[in-house]
């Protein structure tokens, strides 16, 4: 399985951070293998980045699948929402901020932006597979590397940077099968 951290570094482009953060959560309803299922992001950009997510989630158009008006459908089954519901539920409980989402109607799940999440929270630690957007800050590149390795899925990752020593320290260091950079 995957638990794909998208990682974005202070110098990144945040734009492009941000798109890349959204499309990777939200297409096919969060439902892939390579899903964006954490982000991690340096706090010294992570107020502006989480804006930018917000914004980008809230023209997510999702409804009925089969309406091809909409961008995103329904998950699996009424299951899979509950299970989604239910993680981001307990994030919250545990201290995490609900800044859009989070509301579900049958197998229909909202796409979810929570920020500041613990990062021994489930919606962290497992698999979520649904479009839900755990938003957890790092001061440092290496806790930026504890935190992606914290897990024990790791199919990918995504790193926004344009430096050469980070992508290096992340190739070497990430203990996935893909790093995918983006400077």
């Amino acid at each position: 399985g995957g638990n794909d951290p998208l990682i974005v570094m202070e110098d990144a482009d945040l734009d492009e951070a941000s798109s890349l953060a959204v499309a990777g959560s939200y297409k096919n309803s969060g439902q892939r293998c390579t899903a964006v299922k954490r982000m991690l992001v340096h706090e010294k950009v992570a107020d502006e980045f989480v804006r930018l997510v917000v914004k980008k989630t809230e023209a997510i158009k999702f409804g009925d699948p089969s309406d091809p008006a909409m961008d995103m459908g329904t998950v699996i089954d009424e299951a899979s929402a509950k299970y989604c519901e239910e993680v981001v539920n307990e994030a919250v409980a545990a201290g995490a901020k609900l800044l859009i989402g989070g509301t579900r109607k049958g197998a229909l799940y909202a796409p979810t932006v929570i920020d500041q999440v613990p990062p021994t929270a489930r919606v962290v630690m497992q698999e979520t597979f649904g479009p839900v957007s755990p938003i957890l800050r790092f001061s440092s590149i290496e806790e930026a590397i504890q935190l992606s390795n914290m897990t024990s899925y790791g199919l990918s990752s995504g790193v926004c940077t344009n430096r050469l020593d980070y992508i290096t320290k992340f190739v070497n260091e990430l203990e996935v099968g893909t790093v995918n950079v983006r400077e």
